[in-house]
């Protein structure tokens, strides 16, 4: 069965309130886009690119031939079923991790999202001054893995002979804090957060 190649262009399909991006061959996503509930990337803020945890769900048809497949939008599921589309939609959240040597935690990124992690329990003790949260009483389904673009700036410090360096919310107010901490912040490349 062939399948459809080509130039790819940057969209992002809804999952729930999370705008998830990707890259798109052209000519799927101009001859479908409305079927997957896609929507040409055009600099949207909280569109997130690369995210492994969660992921949309796949959709896929035969046209004469061309298999067409491609992430389609959560709302557009049951539309594509009655339209003979196979849904794949195997996408696992990943869990949070409250004990042990790791903690999961997470911070609030520009658009509404949440960007989450690990790093060691001795690292969770930086919270106050970093501004991340953790994610022992968070819901799993609000937290977002793995993203390649925007992810948080990046906290740094070496003292002692050892370095930590991990994301820092991406608030003026917390940049400056770490940075009287003794912190390097680097990777500020967006409009940051508000201080409340």
């Amino acid at each position: 069965m062939a399948r459809t190649r080509g130039d790819k262009t940057p969209v992002y399909v809804e999952i729930g309130s999370l705008k998830y991006g990707f890259l798109a061959y052209e000519k799927i996503h101009n001859s479908y886009k409305s079927q997957l509930g896609q929507t040409t990337y055009q600099g949207a803020v909280g569109v997130v690119f690369g995210a492994n945890s969660p992921k949309p769900p796949r959709a896929t048809k035969d046209f004469s031939g061309d298999s067409v497949s491609s992430f389609c939008s959560s709302d557009k599921v049951s539309s594509l079923k009655r339209d003979n589309w196979t849904i794949l939609n195997k996408t696992s959240r990943r869990g949070i991790k409250t004990s042990g040597k790791t903690r999961t935690v997470f911070l609030e990124m520009p658009g509404g999202w949440k960007y989450a992690w690990n790093i060691t329990a001795a690292e969770a003790d930086l919270a106050s001054v970093l501004g991340f949260q953790l994610a022992s009483g968070a819901d799993a389904a609000d937290l977002i893995w793995g993203v390649n673009s925007p992810k948080p700036p990046r906290a740094t410090k070496r003292e002692n002979g050892s370095s930590v360096s991990t994301f820092i919310a991406p608030k003026q107010s917390i940049i400056d804090k770490a940075v009287g901490a003794g912190y390097t912040v680097s990777g500020v490349n967006y409009d940051l957060l508000p201080d409340s």
